[in-house]
């Protein structure tokens, strides 16, 4: 009798949380139209706030890269291919983020071009789902 009454509790815990956790339908902001690839840009800031009396003791902090250039292309492009073109080309905002909306279920590159450097990561995105890409100099 106790095994039944915890597989039913099992069961019912199961099958209530089943809905709000798989129903995309419950915020239109999870689920985007086609596909969307959201990528932030920051890098790690070494401060010494002893002003050297302390033994070199500093901080280390994450700060976000702002107006850094995002381009994205189709398929795996390297830095030698010239001959294609970006399909979107954006720059980050202040909190070093930029979101490519709207885009084809595909495998894509993804430039990043800063002050620090230039990057690239390759990602495949799924329809109606949303990618990360953190760029980190």
């Amino acid at each position: 009798m106790k095994n039944l009454l915890i597989s039913i509790m099992v069961i019912f815990g199961l099958t209530s949380c089943s809905k709000d956790s798989f129903d995309q339908s419950i915020d239109q902001l999870i689920q985007p139209g086609k596909s969307e690839i959201k990528v932030s840009v920051s890098y790690l800031h070494w401060t010494d706030q002893c002003e050297s009396s302390c033994s070199n003791i500093g901080v280390e902090s994450l700060s976000f890269v702002a107006n850094a250039r995002v381009e994205l292309y189709q398929g795996e492009n390297s830095e030698t291919d010239a001959t294609t073109s970006p399909i979107s080309n954006l720059k980050t905002g202040e909190n070093g983020t930029v979101l490519l909306e709207n885009i084809e279920p595909d495998t894509y590159t993804v430039w990043v071009d800063t002050p620090l450097g230039k990057k690239s990561r390759i990602v495949t995105t799924q329809l109606h789902k949303r990618s990360y890409i953190d760029f980190s100099f």
